[in-house]
């Protein structure tokens, strides 16, 4: 893992006048980034992207009010009331005293990540941590949707950070197709996978109830997966944790851009997108609940 270089940042502010230019631009480099995750330039240059080593997203739940088509964390696709344990965001921090690490951004997701019925503990959680690094940025990162969300941001110390995206219904047309896994694609037959996105660099380490990962969409695709394969105790540095990105990132939809795309330059989704490799894996994730819920039942 390496420190951030940049400031995480999503802009779409360009001159409508220029957007031929910077359709050109994006295609160029979607062209050289599928050129660059192909095994032999991988093993000429090494790996194109590492986890961000000083910043990390903290997956709270996967319950969502809202349930947006192609969510990224399959909260609508695999609708699941999962959430971290406080205990887990308590050693979190305990860890990252007792290692001297220095996080510069903590955002808070999910889901909604508001939904969490020990919302406030955690962000007490944090507030400790930020009492000995005081210039860490703790963010929380929310759909806005509904009084009772909204009551939640509202009541937030100043000193947590809100990043409300206002979103008011299910469709989501600036969104990516997170369920069209390259694997299903021919063009990503030779691809090494361990490449990464940019995703690593500017969120970095994914803590999820599942455990860490090299980002926090990897702890949700696990999730769905079943695997269970995350680092329990908090990552050192030097892990780049390669490993966990062969598995989830085969899988998602992200991987074939590597880096942002401005929503600007983005084919508008109006419906969910489900590549084969998808529909079977939700399909036995369907399974699995249905087969736990039955057995519940027998021992009640």
């Amino acid at each position: 893992m390496t420190k951030s270089n940049a400031a995480f940042a999503t802009s779409n502010d360009f001159p409508e006048k220029f957007l031929t230019y910077y359709r050109y631009v994006f295609f160029i480099k979607r062209i050289l980034r599928w050129l660059r995750v192909q095994h032999p330039i991988t093993r000429l240059l090494g790996f194109q992207y590492t986890v961000a080593s000083d910043l990390i997203e903290i997956d709270l739940t996967y319950l969502c009010n809202l349930r947006c088509n192609n969510c990224n964390r399959s909260s609508a696709q695999a609708p699941e009331a999962v959430h971290i344990e406080l205990n887990l965001v308590r050693r979190f921090v305990d860890d990252s005293l007792a290692q001297n690490r220095s996080w510069t951004r903590i955002r808070l997701l999910g889901g909604e990540p508001t939904l969490h019925p020990q919302f406030d503990d955690i962000v007490n959680e944090l507030l400790r941590y930020k009492a000995h690094y005081s210039g860490v940025r703790i963010q929380v990162v929310s759909n806005g949707f509904g009084h009772k969300v909204q009551a939640t941001l509202q009541s937030l110390p100043s000193s947590i950070e809100v990043e409300n995206s206002g979103k008011t219904e299910v469709v989501q047309p600036g969104f990516g197709p997170f369920n069209l896994a390259p694997q299903d694609s021919f063009a990503y037959a030779q691809a090494d996978f361990r490449n990464g996105c940019e995703i690593a660099s500017t969120c970095g380490v994914g803590l999820t109830p599942q455990g860490y990962y090299p980002c926090a969409l990897a702890g949700g695709i696990d999730r769905v997966l079943g695997l269970k394969r995350g680092r329990t105790t908090l990552p050192d540095p030097d892990d780049e944790m390669r490993d966990l990105m062969a598995i989830a990132c085969r899988l998602c939809g992200r991987f074939r851009d590597g880096h942002f795309v401005p929503i600007k330059l983005r084919p508008q989704l109006m419906d969910q997108k489900t590549s084969p490799t998808w529909q079977h894996i939700y399909s036995e994730w369907h399974k699995r609940k249905s087969t736990n819920e039955n057995n519940r039942q027998e021992i009640q």
